[in-house]
């Protein structure tokens, strides 16, 4: 069967080890976001897509999700990517979280923030597109 392709666009995102991880400031992460200036927190950048069999990230780092690997999808603001860090408080977009299954007892967790505008986001169609297809 031939994958079929569902939607496409940029992504920032990051591996939650990544966020755990960072060096700056926790004040300073918490309120980069709130300027309009500043991307969302995040340690890569590339084009997204999302097809029938799995997402699919290219641009500084690759990254293939079979969605058969995916255990839980989640659209909201956590402890390693607060409501803080996004201008307005997250009030116009919430990041999507994903962890997935890499080995038998093994799994890693990523966050997406998809062709964000400075203002928006697309992550409710994607979350929602994302769902359904896990259905």
């Amino acid at each position: 069967m031939v994958a079929q392709k569902m939607l496409e666009g940029n992504v920032l995102w990051s591996y939650d080890h990544e966020l755990t991880e960072d060096k700056s400031p926790s004040w300073i992460k918490k309120i980069a976001g709130l300027f309009s200036f500043l991307k969302p927190i995040h340690n890569h950048e590339g084009n997204i897509l999302l097809a029938s069999n799995g997402l699919f990230i290219t641009g500084d780092e690759k990254l293939e999700l079979p969605l058969s690997k995916i255990e839980e999808v989640y659209m909201g603001f956590d402890e390693l990517f607060p409501a803080s860090s996004a201008k307005n408080l997250g009030a116009f977009w919430q990041p999507i979280r994903i962890r997935s299954a890499v080995g038998r007892s093994e799994s890693q967790t990523i966050y997406l923030v998809i062709n964000h505008t400075g203002i928006f986001s697309d992550n409710q169609t994607w979350f929602n597109t994302l769902i359904s297809l896990l259905r």
